[in-house]
């Protein structure tokens, strides 16, 4: 069973435990702390004041393969007990499931929350396995609000779709996410005009992308509120190895550029008017027509004396 914390300074403790334990870099301590968080029941207003998600959100990109693929498991996951090998259960059919695979949870059952959602007494099935990743608004029987605008209901409806598939989350966390990004979107554009069209495809866009789970993870557990999400650039949404990419065409480009500047080569050939010094730079450039001579700028090295002659 789940955890239960009766205040927010208790699962700051845990938080705080975190931070130190991935600071020190103590594998062994990221592992059993990250285990207690995850079997937190906790619900939405305590995820925020505590920031507990964006904790676990950080150790998702771990150079530990088994942190980080710890820290991706569905909330609640690390409280769950291991099924005896060889037992069989009984869905709520009747029909009895494979060992070692948890039956379908029925309409109406209880679902623990953990950490990045909230506790929901009652709540619609939660698809599971190859289910999980095959999730829709329709499959799902989300009860998206009607706004009385199809377009605006239709866009909820992609952004509910977007996140759903391979998501562990509750359906009623996945309606509020859904519901209150379409809400924002809304309030910027003030109409179902073109560009609000064209942003909802772009974030649903991103929430798809497969080369970064990550985005959707963090958006659905809360790591990154909604109000961030929706003010977030492509840029930022960019999965790390994309944002490295990036990167690193801008300092080849900016390398690039800085080769493009003129060229100022040395001489003793000009004598400083002011330090009567011989150490002196130059460079020419075509400032007249073509057919008359180049311009020299001349900077003394000494006392920074600049001049020019035709």
């Amino acid at each position: 069973m789940s955890s239960t914390v009766s205040s927010p300074s208790e699962l700051k403790v845990l938080c705080k435990a975190l931070g130190e334990a991935q600071e020190s870099g103590d594998k062994t301590d990221q592992a059993e702390f990250l285990n207690k968080l995850l079997a937190v029941r906790v619900d939405e207003k305590l995820l925020r004041a505590t920031g507990a998600g964006q904790v676990v959100g950080r150790l998702r990109s771990s150079d530990d393969a088994a942190i980080a693929a710890l820290a991706k498991r569905p909330a609640g996951s690390a409280a769950t007990p291991r099924q005896q090998p060889g037992a069989v259960r009984t869905g709520s059919s009747g029909s009895q499931s494979p060992a070692g695979r948890p039956p379908a949870a029925s309409n109406g059952s209880t679902t623990p929350g953990g950490i990045g959602s909230a506790a929901a007494p009652e709540t619609p099935a939660t698809p599971t396995g190859d289910g999980a990743a095959q999730r829709t608004a329709a499959l799902d029987g989300a009860r998206l609000a009607k706004t009385g605008d199809s377009v605006r209901d239709k866009c909820a409806e992609l952004l509910y779709n977007s996140m759903a598939p391979g998501s562990a989350a509750d359906v009623d966390l996945l309606t509020r996410r859904a519901l209150d990004i379409e809400r924002i979107e809304f309030d910027k554009a003030k109409a179902t005009s073109p560009a609000y069209r064209a942003r909802i495809r772009s974030l649903c866009h991103n929430l798809r992308d497969k080369k970064n789970p990550e985005l959707c993870q963090n958006v659905v557990e809360g790591a990154i509120s909604v109000e961030r999400f929706c003010s977030m650039t492509s840029e930022e949404m960019a999965s790390k190895e994309l944002r490295d990419t990036i990167e690193k065409m801008k300092e080849e480009n900016l390398f690039k550029a800085k080769g493009a500047e003129r060229e100022e080569a040395v001489t003793d050939q000009f004598k400083c008017g002011r330090c009567k010094k011989r150490k002196c730079t130059y460079y020419q450039l075509q400032t007249r027509s073509a057919d008359e001579p180049m311009t020299t700028f001349v900077t003394c090295t000494v006392c920074n004396n600049r001049w020019k002659f035709c």
